[in-house]
């Protein structure tokens, strides 16, 4: 069996002998492809499920990704002309909406041509040529004829009353369209349809004749000269787009590859679907990467997941196709980094604090740390000092038994949000993602920016710490509005959570210092402006060093 492990080499035009040489370079990429998505699938295996999804949704979706990207991508000669492992894996999330069965009968049925799809259907046409019709709003699927375009008429059957009345032949010659099919009283009910383009492309169309207010379940094949083969399956309405559930399929001469399949509303993914997409891969070459979950039109938005099905997935919350809110990945390399992580994306960037957990890494260490974004850049790989200093309140820190929990540059000096706090009880502590919530909800509103101060007396500098005792989390803020200061004091005031004049002083400070992992250079300073015999048991358990300035 020759697997693929999800690449595809691109090229165009060339001589036998450069032709011959690529060949080779393809067929040791593919044996390389193949050995990575091995890896992958026996890393996957080996460290199971994302030990930091909390939401059922994510986790359903985590379970449906994996699947996909463990199944093999095939080259293999019994795939030829039907789905290998990988599309079959993707089909199977939609079963409920449709039979496998009857669309590869309608596939296989349009394959051969026209002549060959009505010598199986409807091998006996009368002979009556006076029928009349009603309706003549059925049409082909094809990108060259809009679907207000075809007039058909009736060239041959059988009549009732002057009207066209079961198997019958019409045409429109104008567009080189023909249909072989079943009548109703004059209206074209369901039949084989077909028609040659302007570039020499055969259209041949099996299933309900789609018409004015009717939603019509058909298969609609492009044949090129070349083999490959475009395959539509699904519901189409009276302008010619899908709409409800439908299947995309890029038939290659040697593979078929489901290009989308789901729910469709006019024409673009709309409710749950999949999808997949050639991206860059390795010289020069291309990788399919898979989406599945919910689409608003076209995109990923909302619960979603993704792979490429060769070192990667990732499942969380997503916006217009980009990764936004709360995600969990996996990266498995086994020569390399292989890790689970959770962390929020803003617009398709990492934003502020990632846990990590490493299984192996290569020149570097295992285990469980925080990593700190801001903007999609790497601040902070959790083995640097971390400093609460710098560009003023730019970069924060807040401490959960003694690790960094979030750090960003990307929100404003004048809003900074209770990140370290919400982030450390929702992802952190398995939260319900209530926090977060709320934080996205403030930084929506402002979360007391500069811009938005309205009156001078309520313009100013406002600094207050809030300390949570329960996480041993504290946050220093500075507002420049003395509404979103009482705003974000009140907030603090929830819960166990104390105000308190910095986390960096008080009359007495309690100071956890933490070592490298080499053991020569201490690192990890951090100050509690209250709770010190708490805060001494979370140091010592992480096996920090305390000690009180009075």
């Amino acid at each position: 069996m020759h697997r693929v492990g999800s690449c595809l080499l691109s090229g165009g035009k060339m001589s036998r002998a450069i032709a011959v040489i690529l060949m080779l370079l393809a067929s040791l990429m593919l044996w390389g492809c193949s050995t990575y998505h091995e890896d992958f699938v026996s890393d996957l295996q080996n460290q199971g499920s994302n030990p930091y999804i909390v939401e059922p949704e994510l986790k359903d979706l985590e379970q449906r990704i994996r699947a996909i990207a463990m199944a093999e991508r095939s080259l293999d000669e019994s795939y030829r002309l039907t789905f290998d492992p990988r599309n079959d894996a993707i089909i199977s999330n939609f079963q409920d909406r449709f039979s496998k069965r009857e669309m590869m009968e309608s596939i296989n049925l349009v394959r051969g041509g026209f002549d060959a799809a009505v010598a199986t259907r409807y091998p006996n046409i009368g002979s009556v040529t006076g029928c009349a019709l009603v309706d003549s709003g059925a049409y082909v699927v094809t990108e060259e004829a809009p679907v207000e375009q075809f007039e058909w008429q009736f060239v041959q059957g059988d009549c009732v009353d002057g009207l066209a009345h079961g198997i019958g032949k019409a045409v429109d010659s104008a567009l080189s369209a023909y249909f072989v099919g079943r009548f109703d009283r004059g209206v074209m009910v369901e039949g084989v349809f077909g028609l040659r383009q302007q570039n020499g492309r055969e259209v041949v169309q099996f299933g309900e004749a789609p018409g004015k207010d009717k939603v019509a379940r058909l298969i609609v094949t492009e044949i090129q000269e070349s083999g490959y083969q475009w395959l539509r399956y699904g519901d189409f309405i009276d302008t010619g787009k899908m709409h409800g559930f439908g299947v995309n399929i890029w038939g290659y001469t040697n593979t078929m590859i489901v290009k989308s399949i789901g729910d469709w509303k006019d024409h673009r993914l709309d409710g749950f679907a999949a999808k997949q997409e050639l991206k860059p891969w390795w010289h020069d070459g291309k990788i399919w990467n898979t989406w599945i979950g919910d689409f608003i039109d076209g995109k990923p938005s909302g619960p979603a997941a993704w792979t490429n099905g060769l070192a990667n997935l990732s499942v969380g919350y997503w916006k217009d196709g980009k990764r936004n809110g709360k995600t969990y990945g996996e990266y498995a390399k086994s020569d390399d980094n292989n890790e689970s992580y959770a962390g929020i994306y803003v617009n398709g960037k990492r934003e502020g604090a990632f846990r990590v957990q490493r299984r192996a890494m290569m020149g570097s260490r295992k285990g469980e740390f925080i990593e700190v974004y801001a903007d999609g850049e790497m601040i902070d790989d959790g083995i640097e000092e971390k400093s609460n200093s710098g560009d003023g309140f730019g970069k924060f820190v807040a401490l959960a038994g003694g690790a960094a929990v979030i750090g960003s540059s990307g929100i404003s000096d004048s809003s900074k949000v209770d990140i370290g706090t919400a982030f450390a009880s929702d992802v952190m502590a398995g939260g319900d993602g209530k926090n977060m919530n709320a934080m996205s909800r403030q930084v929506a509103q402002g979360g007391g920016a500069a811009s938005q101060v309205g009156s001078d007396d309520d313009k100013g500098v406002f600094q207050f710490s809030c300390y949570d005792p329960g996480n041993f989390i504290c946050v220093d803020y500075t507002l420049f509005s003395r509404t979103k200061s009482e705003q974000f004091k009140a907030q603090c005031a929830q819960g166990s959570n104390k105000q308190i004049a910095s986390c960096d002083s008080s009359t007495r400070q309690a100071i956890c210092s933490h070592q490298s992992p080499t053991g020569d250079t201490e690192t990890h300073d951090y100050l509690y402006g209250s709770e010190p015999e708490q805060v001494k048991q979370a140091c010592l358990s992480t096996g920090g060093k305390f000690r009180m300035v009075e």
